[in-house]
């Protein structure tokens, strides 16, 4: 018998809930340490008494998302957790809340589910565009794949034909090439944007919601006939749908972090147009939250985890490690990037909560298991110990086929599963496994509530703001300067009296531009190189100049020629 199974049957590597089935087994991570999990318990006593003291703090609605840097605070409370919880520890904001708003939502948008709501020359709405990034995104794609799968716009065959069928488009990046593939699929007539951003400033957001209002402005339709909206009062998105008349506007909460926003109208409009059940998210992220407010650490999932995951960062001289995540599970395609977004988002920091500079994450990737562990997990077993693995599989299956090797296809699967955590324990790489009893919204409001509490935690012994992002801002804020530098160009372009051709930095000066970014400047004029002539890219330039590039001496100079009208 070797030393896991010797744990395992004594249940020191395994955590149940009897209520859920849910099952967490872990291995090879306190074996790097040579510390038992126990001596690993009493070693971070104190880490574990400050954690759960967070968690109440920041479910009595404490202000926690802040630091002492005075750039990069929010100075805010943190309320995901409130929620759904049972309790009503924060006015207006418990389970019940939610569920009350998850049914006014349903029952209003129940018309456009089945076909009995119309536009204004009478039509069914066919089409959904759900418009978010970051949480907004992620979110809802997760549980719309999670339950309805890759393909969630072919329906079955043998269903009623004449049954008013939804479809539904993701717009996220301001990927123009890909949004118009979205308008090709759908007629305007007979489609809604939900827009869904707290502030409604989000540029990736903004610019595709103003796009697609101009489509429908063209085409001489109420723009507010065709547009809901997710956001927080008083925003400027809330601004836009009053004035416009939007359909239905829902609101979020202030305190309600992006990446942590499934749990709000952000997951319930969705689900209300594709008629899943949304109720039972919550109620399972309410149950998972019990298990991880725990005070006893081997009770606590959540907590279990984060000191796995902790201690096998201290053990390698706080060397970050990769985590893989892997679900076995096909509907769980999305999974892994939605936690990347809430992990590295939460927990990449160059500040700890008292301005300390540090250098502070967890880089995530992974995906679905068996396919995508082909593309890496020769390097897990034999390479690099840069990694631990988590696998995330359903107990049970709704189908099955029969599989000459194994006897089913089902049980080819958990052989994948069961054979690569054996493989690990004798590679000795650390893993955990995670088993939820079935594929359903209950099973899947665990899932995420688990995770968004061990990064809490890890937040907690890493003493860092888990609710900022400033490193997000930073980028936004550059972006904006680029985009002044690109169309102050495009301005000194159109005044051009005579032709003009030299290096960037020529064209720089010339433009009187010599305080912006030599980067964001040859980005501009090799971007205008390439699309001067794609309808509405540079409106002021096209037809009236030439603009080339080439490249010399290890240098791109650039030509601007007036055209002759």
């Amino acid at each position: 018998m070797n030393q896991f199974e010797k744990q395992y049957l004594e249940g020191s590597h395994i955590f149940f809930d009897d209520q859920t089935s849910f099952k967490l087994t872990f291995s090879c991570f306190e074996s790097i340490s040579g510390k038992s999990f126990d001596e690993l318990l009493k070693s971070q006593k104190s880490r574990i008494r400050m954690a759960l003291q967070e968690i109440e703090d920041i479910e009595s609605g404490k202000i926690v998302n802040k630091t002492t840097h005075e750039k990069e605070s929010e100075n805010r409370a943190v309320d995901h957790y409130n929620l759904r919880m049972k309790e009503e520890k924060v006015k207006g904001k418990c389970l019940n809340e939610s569920i009350k708003l998850w049914n006014q939502i349903n029952k209003e948008l129940e018309a456009i589910r089945n076909g009995s709501a119309t536009n204004d020359d009478g039509q069914k709405y066919r089409d959904i565009i759900f418009n978010g990034i970051g949480g907004s995104y992620l979110g809802p794609l997760m549980l719309l794949i999670a339950m309805r799968g890759e393909n969630y716009n072919v329906y079955p065959r043998q269903e009623n034909e004449n049954e008013h069928r939804l479809r539904f488009h993701f717009v996220a990046n301001t990927d123009s090439d890909s949004f118009a593939k979205v308008l090709e699929r759908v007629d305007l007539f007979e489609t809604i944007m939900v827009n869904m951003s707290k502030s409604g400033g989000t540029a990736e957001t903004k610019g595709n919601m103003e796009a697609f209002m101009e489509q429908l402005e063209n085409e001489k339709l109420k723009v507010g006939s065709h547009m809901i909206a997710i956001t927080t009062k008083g925003s400027k998105l809330d601004s836009i749908a009053q004035e416009n008349g939007y359909l239905h506007t829902y609101y979020m909460n202030t305190e309600t972090g992006g990446r942590t926003s499934v749990g709000t109208a952000i997951g319930m409009v969705p689900c209300a147009l594709a008629g899943i059940d949304f109720e039972q998210f919550l109620l399972g992220e309410s149950r998972m939250d019990e298990m991880t407010r725990r005070g006893n650490p081997r009770e606590n999932p959540a907590m279990i985890i984060a000191l796995a995951i902790q201690a096998e960062y201290e053990q390698s001289g706080s060397n970050h490690k990769n985590m893989i995540v892997l679900g076995y599970s096909d509907f769980l395609k999305e999974f892994a990037h939605y936690l990347q977004q809430l992990y590295m988002e939460s927990l990449g920091k160059a500040y700890d909560r008292e301005c300390r500079s540090l250098q502070e994450g967890q880089t995530v990737f992974g995906g679905v298991g068996t396919g995508e562990q082909h593309a890496f997990m020769q390097q897990v077993q034999k390479g690099l110990n840069d990694c631990f693995v988590r696998f995330v599989s359903f107990l049970k299956r709704e189908n099955d086929f029969q599989n000459e090797k194994a006897g089913s296809m089902g049980r080819q699967l958990l052989a994948f599963v069961k054979g690569t955590e054996d493989a690990l324990m004798f590679n000795k790489k650390p893993f955990l496994s995670l088993e939820y009893l079935q594929r359903d919204m209950f099973n899947m409001g665990m899932m995420v509530a688990l995770e968004e509490r061990i990064v809490s935690i890890l937040a907690s012994f890493r003493q860092v703001n888990a609710y900022d992002q400033p490193g997000v801002q930073d980028g936004k804020e550059s972006a904006s300067t680029m985009n002044a530098i690109s169309l102050t160009i495009e301005n000194c372009i159109a005044r051009l009296k005579d032709n003009l051709t030299g290096d960037v930095n020529d064209i720089r000066n010339h433009f009187s531009l010599s305080s912006s970014s030599l980067f964001f400047v040859d980005a501009v004029l090799s971007d205008i190189s390439a699309n001067i002539d794609v309808p509405n890219a540079y409106p002021k330039l096209k037809g009236k100049f030439k603009v080339s590039r080439s490249y010399e001496n290890q240098k791109f100079t650039y030509s601007i020629t007036k055209c002759k009208l």
